[in-house]
């Protein structure tokens, strides 16, 4: 007969290991609920933008249910963040992330560390939820290019059209999340900084003085896109060209059309401004809001350009000797020909690129056929940065005062490749500042080194 006492022990253990099983989890249920989980955020956080706070439309405390206790803001806090990352597919990390010339990865930490320098107010947002209409454009265009060919080829890395329009799916989704939860941006995408520091430019919509029709004080054309300019491939070179008794021809320069008028008297006037030197930094600038006598407005937008390569017109000024370095601005410019119009079109047709507009309703776009966004939309060289793929940048910019710049401040948030533009070729990008007069000291004065990274899901460079 076997005695009863081992028994009697086993169940007596099996009943201790429950208990301290029990004991363990009601401790760590505590801690859930009031112990220091994320005190790194604040002890009694204040909702940021985008957090959802536990109030009426009226502004009183939500009520408690009858016998529930008031939920802390700690275990709210924490509660909900639980259950949006929980709403996530799990982060994979990638078995290998391609690298190349131009393109390295930060690691985990690096980006995280980026991350935390980034503000979206410095660029004027509210939220990162602000951001959804600009991506939902970038995604549009990525979407409309074939999935598997290649949208960045660099010797040792290739980005696919496919694992753009994935990033940019998965930051969609991100955007609810990313006003409490930062830190997801850096979890699941890898940060790609780029080797050689790219030099930021800006531009914006000009507003200039215009008529629809030829009246005094309204002179100078505002040219449409001319029948016979056309666009293909010569000499195995795509340009734009003409041909004129059978022969293929370069298109007309600036000095052709401002001075010798080859264009005049064809229809191709779309509007008349008062100043010339208005229309030609409304060509470099590739889009314009034309302010007519009644008061109304109408926008142009790029339509063709004549093929030739662009030149500064502060730069030509200053390589004659007739403007000091540093004070090669519009503003600047203007002042000299103010005192030296007979100089003007000479000067300007040095500058032998000639941009063509279209009349239309519709706010400015990108090379993407999709509006611009201000202090989001960027110009870079899509060989480099391809179009719609999603930026984060740092720079400093100027501020503006009394129509001049002004000081500097720091700008550090999400860009979008959006548009791309004549002078901007490799390590280049053009930062689209706005609308308006106004902006017009910080964009044409904006010329520094920019930190700029190229953001690419995990989960697309692992599923290609």
């Amino acid at each position: 007969m076997r005695k009863p006492y081992p028994e009697i022990k086993t169940t007596a253990g099996r009943a201790l290991r429950l208990l301290l099983a029990v004991c363990c989890l009601a401790a760590l249920m505590s801690c859930v609920k009031y112990g220091p989980i994320y005190r790194g955020q604040v002890e009694d956080p204040a909702p940021s933008a985008g957090e959802a706070v536990a109030e009426g439309e009226t502004g009183e405390a939500a009520p408690c249910a009858v016998g529930e206790e008031p939920e802390s803001g700690l275990t709210g806090l924490y509660r909900a963040r639980v259950v949006d990352r929980l709403s996530l597919k799990p982060v994979r990390e990638p078995l290998s992330i391609p690298t190349c010339d131009m393109f390295f990865p930060l690691s985990n930490v690096e980006g995280a560390e980026n991350l935390a320098r980034l503000d979206i107010r410095s660029q004027g947002l509210t939220s990162w939820t602000a951001l959804e209409d600009p991506v939902q454009r970038s995604l549009e265009y990525a979407l409309n290019m074939p999935k598997d060919e290649p949208a960045l080829a660099r010797p040792g890395m290739s980005l696919t059209w496919g694992q753009v329009v994935r990033s940019l799916e998965e930051f969609l989704d991100l955007l609810p999340l990313l006003d409490s939860d930062p830190d997801l941006l850096a979890e699941r995408f890898v940060w790609y900084g780029m080797r050689q520091k790219p030099l930021m430019t800006g531009y914006y919509t000009p507003e200039i003085e215009a008529s629809l029709e030829r009246i005094p004080g309204y002179d100078f054309p505002i040219y449409g896109v001319p029948d016979d300019l056309r666009y293909g491939p010569v000499r195995g070179h795509a340009q734009f060209y003409r041909v004129e008794k059978g022969s293929v021809l370069p298109y007309y320069r600036r000095g052709d059309v401002d001075i010798d008028k080859v264009l005049s008297g064809r229809g191709l006037e779309i509007a008349w401004a008062k100043d010339p030197v208005d229309v030609f930094y409304m060509q470099v600038e590739g889009c314009g809001r034309l302010r007519l006598p009644d008061g109304t407005t109408r926008n142009v937008l790029y339509g063709a350009k004549n093929g030739y390569g662009f030149r500064s017109l502060g730069r030509i000024l200053h390589s004659k000797g007739l403007l000091a370095d540093g004070h090669l601005a519009k503003e600047h410019v203007k002042e000299y020909f103010a005192s030296h119009p007979e100089q003007m079109f000479e000067l300007m047709a040095e500058n032998r690129s000639y941009v063509f507009f279209r009349l239309e309703n519709s706010p400015p776009e990108g090379t993407i056929g999709k509006p611009l966004t201000p202090m989001v939309s960027l110009a870079t060289d899509r060989k480099l940065l391809p179009l719609g793929s999603l930026l984060a940048f740092e720079a400093e910019i100027p501020e503006a005062a009394g129509g001049r710049p002004s000081g500097k401040r720091k700008v550090a948030g999400i860009g979008l490749a959006q548009d791309t533009g004549t002078a901007i070729q490799g390590s280049r990008v053009d930062y689209y500042i706005g609308e308006g007069n106004e902006v017009a000291p910080i964009a044409s004065n904006i010329k520094t080194e920019a930190t700029v990274y190229l953001l690419i899901s995990k989960e697309a460079l692992i599923n290609g």
